[in-house]
């Protein structure tokens, strides 16, 4: 059970690490429709790292814990 909870976390911090990526090419009329700003964009970008995906994983990890 561990294992397979261990799996899900990495999958998840795998999907926010994509979608945090992702974001630097989005348009000013794109982040207006679902509703982020400048600084939320630079800020998500910012924990588009190794590191960021080593804390997104040991936050879902503590969460699930």
């Amino acid at each position: 059970m561990f294992v397979v909870s261990v799996l899900v976390c990495i999958q998840q911090s795998a999907l926010r690490f994509k979608t945090r990526k992702k974001l630097a090419s989005i348009t000013a009329l794109q982040m207006m429709d679902i509703g982020m700003t400048k600084e939320r964009q630079q800020a998500e970008l910012s924990q588009a790292t190794l590191i960021g995906f080593v804390g997104d994983l040991l936050t879902f990890m503590k969460n699930k814990g």
